[in-house]
């Protein structure tokens, strides 16, 4: 199927569409989100729970919480079947959208191995910030930790961070 970007459409996820956004994760990750983690997700007040549909057929989801002045992307995915479309860009444009008056920083774990949602990332200026040992399961693999500003520079925003520290 061709996807035309401009017929996008994003909307606030709901329990009802859990059982597509379940199928997609399992799918797309060795280690998937169960509908239980997702359902938590939908009933945090902090949460940002978005999907992605093309017509009438959800392609992707957007799963992130704020906290404070950060918001930390916890889980974004597009099918497998509608990747390499230019899709997750899009949503990307999207998500840094919306969060642009609302947040100061995006902040993000990768699995090292992940090539494209790295490259991807580095597109939207995201910068890598650490790595974490470990950090992920089924495979076991380090996680790069990488952080975008949207308002200000990401230096600003460490200092801040840091100073909220003392």
């Amino acid at each position: 199927m061709v996807v035309k970007l401009d017929s996008l459409m994003f909307y606030s996820m709901q329990v009802c569409h859990l059982e597509s956004v379940v199928e997609i994760e399992q799918l797309v990750f060795s280690n998937p989100w169960t509908k239980r983690d997702f359902e938590f997700a939908l009933k945090r007040d902090n949460a940002y729970c978005r999907v992605v549909f093309v017509g009438e057929l959800l392609v992707g989801y957007v799963i992130g919480f704020f906290i404070k002045k950060e918001f930390h992307l916890a889980d974004f995915s597009i099918h497998p079947n509608q990747q390499r479309q230019g899709l997750g860009r899009r949503t990307l444009e999207v998500l840094v959208g919306d969060l642009s008056t609302l947040a100061h920083v995006i902040s993000l774990e990768v699995r090292m191995s992940n090539v494209a949602a790295i490259e991807l990332y580095k597109q939207f200026a995201f910068q890598t910030m650490a790595i974490r040992k470990d950090y992920y399961t089924q495979p076991q693999e380090d996680a790069l930790v990488m952080l975008k500003p949207l308002q200000g520079k990401l230096s600003d925003w460490v200092t801040e961070a840091l100073a909220g520290l003392s």
